[in-house]
């Protein structure tokens, strides 16, 4: 049972690398907005909304390691937007992390970075304003790409994640300049080599 964590800032590319990395490995993908977006359809993006969402998402994981018989795939890809400078977000990280760790799965996490100038022309790509209804107002998707910036810390400190994660698998990538194709590929290629036994063949 494995747990794979696409961590970064929005717009750099977390659930098109997830995509291309579900092609690689025997995983199954939840982005980020699936569960927000869920809620969202009847509550609006409310404080009661991103409470559910994170609720579903802990009983998902907590389901998934205890009928490893009964599950239809190896392991779980999520993605998620983390505030390094906020407790609360390194306690959600600790808790889905022990629901796989306590029960002898493994945990690969991968930080997403890219430039500023890149995460904006990904902001409004086609396959992301498909998937995304919340960011079909492209304005406002702008303007709370940068404001978020600017209100919580998105990437980590050098040997952050390590630190106060130290049973996780930790990869951080730039992928301002690759594919997401390329960026699942060095991630298949790093997972492998830290135990991961890729079951499946790439497309």
């Amino acid at each position: 049972m494995d747990l794979i964590l696409i961590v970064g800032p929005q717009a750099v590319g977390k659930m098109t690398v997830g995509h291309a990395l579900e092609k690689k490995i025997e995983a199954s993908l939840l982005f980020n907005h699936e569960t927000i977006d869920l809620f969202a359809k009847f509550l609006g993006y409310t404080s009661e909304t991103f409470r559910l969402s994170d609720q579903v998402r802990g009983d998902l994981f907590e389901a998934f390691v205890k009928h490893p018989a009964t599950n239809v795939t190896k392991g779980i890809i999520m993605t998620v937007v983390i505030g390094f400078d906020l407790e609360t977000d390194w306690a959600v990280l600790k808790q889905w992390t022990s629901h796989f760790l306590d029960a002898d799965g493994a945990v690969y996490f991968i930080e997403l970075e890219a430039d500023l100038d890149e995460r904006l022309k990904r902001n409004t790509s086609d396959f992301r304003l498909e998937m995304k209804p919340s960011k079909r107002d492209t304005v406002f998707s702008k303007n709370e790409l940068i404001r978020s910036m600017e209100q919580h810390r998105l990437i980590s400190y050098e040997g952050e994640v390590p630190e106060r994660l130290p049973e996780v698998n930790y990869l951080r990538i730039n992928n301002s300049n690759l594919s997401p194709e390329d960026t699942a590929a060095s991630i298949v290629h790093w997972m492998t080599a830290n135990g991961y036994k890729k079951t499946t063949s790439p497309d």
